[in-house]
């Protein structure tokens, strides 16, 4: 058997390794179009600011470990320009000439390409991509000979840390966001959050902003964007996100999915039995929405390619979808994801509630805990859960790999708040995050306690809901809802009388549980109430 692997990298490196571990005796040969047969994308931004300071250390595995180790054949700078399905062969452009190989089964790992949007300039000297071991070079070289002020066009995960990493070295930066949010995989309140963070970083960053051109002789000297406002930089980082490479499929004659990326099966086989695809270049199985999704992650491509190896090579090995789960690192703190977010469920038409959980990272009495915010995002009907998002400076890891875990499962908020977690002061509370979501999601399933949320604020005051606060007094002094009310939980029980029993109050206190006590008492006393979810923390996202 002769398999032929094109691209290297997360896919591709990782489908030929698996094909020989499947199939000793098969002839395995992989073709990368570039130097670089396996490298380490997600960690270029951090090369470039100088937290990885070894470049080797983004270099993978070498053509010539794939050759002592699994004798697979690795042909760098080779690059596959056609695919002849009918006669099971592809060209290759070598930099000897133009060859043609047969093969029995082919694994396609082409990936993805920057995404160049049309603007004036974007061909200048100083425009740079974070994509390739290359691109990270130019970039660090430009640093090297001084490098004042960066543009950096994208609010996505490359263009965050693309931002980051260059304030770390001293360089002034402007972050570029043509829609109204950064980080658009998470709802917006995370992103208002990150982009706080990042002007206390001393990054600015602009939303709903378009780049119209590069400026410069020759060479960018800036930006100028569509409303006319320049912006001087030294560099330009092009972030704009990652369009499939699916030449080769088309030419293959391949279906594309309706997302744009290369159909496949379960076994990433493509609609030509002889052919698999994997990585960026495809579409997944939404687990959560059963929709048909493209999600450009690392996570996913090693696995699609690892099943795409393992079939093509005679094995059976299933690759069944993704949940989006992703996280990112914002100076100090740390955002993250998985499942549907609340724009998502919203378009999906999907009956679904959600919860704020204001948490800590360990026990508040044990050393350096720290806050956090989690969403939950929960059907109304069963309680399952829908997805997650969570904020903080410590811990939003461990929680939001929970919650993939509990949604690729299918728990209900029932089953998380009975999780048994392991606690110890230093690693959580008696009740983690995790479990105090539960409790609150259920107790809402339950019908036992009506929720508003942090973002309806502006609309229920415009209804005449009145917002109650049961803090203390020094708590509303250090900053309040402006138009709500203060009545200090402790004070409730002898002055509730004074409160109007015609209106419906939002009660809210610092992260929900004094509100959540002072509902039930007011509830039981013939009032209308809701309790905030998240409380004066998941309002202000104070994080």
């Amino acid at each position: 058997m002769r398999i032929l692997v094109v691209g290297g990298v997360a896919a591709g490196a990782s489908a030929a390794t698996k094909a020989r571990r499947t199939n000793e005796d098969a002839e395995i040969v992989l073709f990368e179009k570039g130097n670089y047969v396996s490298f380490a994308n997600c960690g270029l931004p951090y090369y470039i600011g100088g937290v990885i300071e070894d470049r080797d250390e983004l270099l993978l595995v070498t053509p010539e470990m794939f050759k002592d180790r699994f004798n697979i054949d690795v042909r760098i700078n080779h690059e596959v320009i056609d695919v002849d399905s009918k006669n099971k062969t592809i060209t290759v452009s070598t930099p000897d000439g133009e060859v043609t190989e047969a093969y029995d089964k082919l694994i396609l790992a082409t990936g993805g390409r920057p995404i160049v949007p049309p603007i004036k300039g974007i061909e200048k000297d100083g425009v740079y991509n974070v994509f390739t071991v290359p691109d990270a070079d130019r970039i660090v070289s430009k640093l090297e000979v001084g490098t004042e002020s960066a543009v950096v066009v994208g609010g996505g995960f490359i263009g965050l840390e693309s931002a980051e990493n260059l304030r770390e070295k001293g360089v002034k930066v402007t972050l570029i966001e043509r829609l109204p949010q950064i980080m658009t995989n998470m709802d917006k309140e995370f992103s208002d959050a990150l982009i706080g963070h990042f002007e206390s970083m001393g990054i600015t960053v602009l939303t709903g902003a378009s780049v119209a051109e590069i400026t410069g002789e020759g060479k960018a000297s800036g930006v100028v964007l569509d409303d006319g406002t320049a912006i001087p930089a030294d560099m330009v980082i092009m972030a704009a996100g990652v369009r499939s490479s699916t030449e080769l499929a088309v030419k293959a004659g391949l279906r594309i999915g309706e997302t744009g990326g290369v159909w496949t099966d379960a076994t990433m086989r493509t609609s030509d039995p002889d052919i698999y695809a994997a990585g960026d270049m495809v579409e997944s199985l939404n687990l959560v929405s059963g929709k048909k999704v493209r999600i450009p992650l690392a996570g996913s491509a090693n696995k699609q390619g690892r099943a795409a190896g393992c079939n093509a090579a005679g094995g059976k090995l299933l690759f069944k979808g993704v949940l989006g789960t992703a996280i990112i690192k914002v100076g100090e703190l740390t955002a993250a994801r998985t499942g549907l977010n609340t724009r998502e469920a919203e378009a999906l038409g999907w009956d679904f509630e959600s919860v704020y959980v204001p948490g800590f990272s360990n026990a508040t009495y044990y050393p350096d805990a720290m806050p956090m915010v989690l969403k939950l995002t929960v059907a109304k009907q069963d309680g399952r859960v829908l997805g997650a998002q969570g904020i903080g400076r410590k811990g939003v890891d461990k929680r939001i790999d929970v919650l993939a875990t509990a949604i690729n499962s299918g728990l209900t908020v029932f089953d998380l708040e009975n999780l048994d977690l392991a606690y110890a002061p230093p690693y959580s509370s008696a009740k983690d995050p995790v479990i105090l979501g539960g409790m609150i999601a259920a107790n809402m399933v339950r019908g036992e306690m009506d929720y508003a949320l942090p973002t309806e604020v502006p609309a229920l005051q415009a209804a005449g809901e009145v917002m109650l606060d049961v803090r203390t007094q020094e708590e509303w002094d250090m900053g309040h809802i402006e138009g709500a009310v203060l009545l200090p939980i402790d004070e409730l029980r002898e002055r509730y009388t004074e409160l109007d029993k015609s209106k419906t109050y939002v009660v809210y206190c610092g992260v929900g549980y004094r509100a959540y006590n002072s509902a039930l008492f007011l509830k039981a006393k013939g009032f209308k109430v809701k309790n905030m979810s998240g409380g004066w923390r998941a309002y202000t996202m104070g994080v």
